[in-house]
Formats: structure tokens, sequence, C-alpha cells
């Protein structure tokens, strides 16, 4: 069992990219999702997570233990970032047998498997492998390290589509396999959000909100018809996204849908459908920073 405990931790750096008064209990054989514009400090909280920097303030436990006192902790979370890089000589043979070293519950066999369908060799040279095959084998080594928790930092962002597709199935079924603590941040969240239990959304550093997966599949609705029509018929309920094109308005809803309010808005044409993660985030984003324009007005 391995529960992450982050209580009130900050991390203030130079380059706008920090972490500020973050909390929150990452449970035992869950996957969680973080979402993030590029200024939201996701990285620097995953540095904190594993121990690669140090907070300002705050604390994180593992299990009841203080990460940054327990030397011990460290081989049951496994993090390798996009910025690792190996000796030059360091062929991937070489790196597997580093890692076996490392994590007492490192799968060989499955790193192998991986590498083969992905078309990595054992004897390739990590610095000669592509841009984009190299953050494929640093996932995989995540992926065969079989951590308590295992963290990754958007590992498919220069794959194609296929290869995103292969790679977070094999993750799923490994996940299945082997339970244990995953937290990912992606921009590619809507490809996969089956495998998520919670995600969290991060905005400037700060923790805006998370939601479990189902309830953004329940609590958030798009309504989409002729704008005269569905905006006669919206009066009251809150709307935190918008869009119009061509006389057809589609709005964001937060609220869960009653079958009379369904019955309703399908008298009236009204279209039904999921709001994608990423326009979830990106409209409460979009209230966020129109609320501190009116704040700073004042």
């Amino acid at each position: 069992m391995s529960v992450l405990l982050c209580d009130n931790i900050s991390k203030i750096s130079s380059n706008n990219n920090s972490i500020q008064n973050f909390s929150f209990n990452f449970l035992d054989k869950k996957i969680y999702g973080i979402l993030g514009k590029s200024d939201s400090g996701k990285e620097v909280l995953l540095d904190l997570i594993t121990s690669k920097i140090k907070p300002d303030q705050g604390t994180i436990w593992v299990d009841g233990d203080n990460l940054y006192k327990n030397k011990e902790m460290l081989n049951r979370v496994c993090y390798i970032n996009k910025r690792t890089n190996f000796p030059d000589t360091y062929t991937i043979m070489t790196i597997c047998k580093k890692m076996d070293n490392t994590y007492p519950k490192w799968d060989n066999y499955y790193a192998y498997t991986l590498c083969r369908h992905f078309d990595i060799q054992m004897s390739d040279l990590f610095v000669n492998l592509p841009k984009s095959k190299k953050r494929l084998f640093l996932g995989i080594c995540a992926l065969a390290s079989r951590a308590n928790i295992t963290l990754y930092d958007d590992p498919v962002s220069d794959l194609d589509m296929k290869e995103r597709h292969d790679f977070y199935s094999f993750l799923y079924e490994h996940f299945l396999r082997y339970p244990r603590t995953i937290i990912i941040t992606t921009d590619y969240i809507d490809e996969i959000d089956y495998m998520f239990d919670k995600v969290l959304f991060l905005d400037k550093g700060r923790l805006i909100d998370f939601f479990a997966t189902k309830e953004l599949k329940t609590n958030f609705r798009y309504l989409t018809g002729k704008t005269e029509v569905l905006k006669s018929l919206i009066s009251g309920i809150k709307i935190i996204g918008a869009e119009e094109r061509g006389g057809i308005l589609t709005v964001c809803v937060r609220k869960k849908l009653t079958k009379d309010e369904t019955r309703k808005f399908q008298k009236y044409l009204i279209t039904i459908s999921d709001v994608p993660i990423q326009k979830i985030f990106i409209y409460l984003i979009n209230l966020r920073e129109i609320r501190n324009k009116k704040y700073d007005a004042l």
C-alpha cells in the first residue's frame, strides 16, 4: 500500500512556475490526472512529490513517513522526467540494468516486451534515439519499475496517435495487473479519460478544483440548439462556457440535469452531450481569469 499525502506544500521559483499551498491525498491503487497550462506548476509539483526538490513549506508523507527524511521511501516512487539524460555510451540494455539495481520490483521482461513493440532495440544508444523514442522509453522504464507510486509528465506528447493509444493501453493493462498509485500530467486527457479516478485542475501554482471522472461526466453537460430557442430555456442555469456558430449556440452547464429538464430540452430539439474534460478546464480557467480581472479593477 502507498498513500501519498501533500500537506500544504509550496515552492516559489523565479520563473513564475511555482506551487502554492497545495494539499491533496493521493490514495493507493488509483490513477490521477493533472491538467494545467504551461505556467501551472505541474512539473514543479511532480519534482516535489518525488523529492527532486524540497518545498519552501509543507510536508509530503508516504504511508505516514516524511518523504524527505526517509531515503528508503525513494525506491517506492518512480518519476523519470522528460529532462532525464544518460551518458552517451549508455545503451538501452545498460539503462535497464541500472533500473534493475534501483527498483526492487523492476520487470526486465516487460521492459523488453514494450521496447520490441515500439521498435526500440536493446543495443540502441539512448543518445541516438529520436526525441519521441526517448520519451517513450522513459515511459516504459517508469512502467517496468512497478514502483508503488509512479508519475508521468505527459509521456506521449511527441508520439503519433497510434503510439499514444498503444502506450496508454499497456499502462492501463499493467495497472490492472499490478495496481498502484499512478499520477499523470497530460494534454491528451480526453483520449484516456476512462482510466482516471480523479482529475486535478491546476492554475498558476494552485489547485483550483478536482473531480471524480464520473462527476465530470454527469455534472457538466453540453446543450446545443438554435440560439434564440436555447437562450429562452437556460434562464437561471449556471453557464460556465458558451460558443455560437452560424446561429447555433452551444453552452456548457454545470448541473446534473433532472429527467424533467432532459425531457424539456429534448422537446425543443436541444441536443445534450458530454463535455470534453479539456474544455471544462478551459471554461473554468476563463471564469477564473474574468473574476481576477474584476477583482484587480476594484
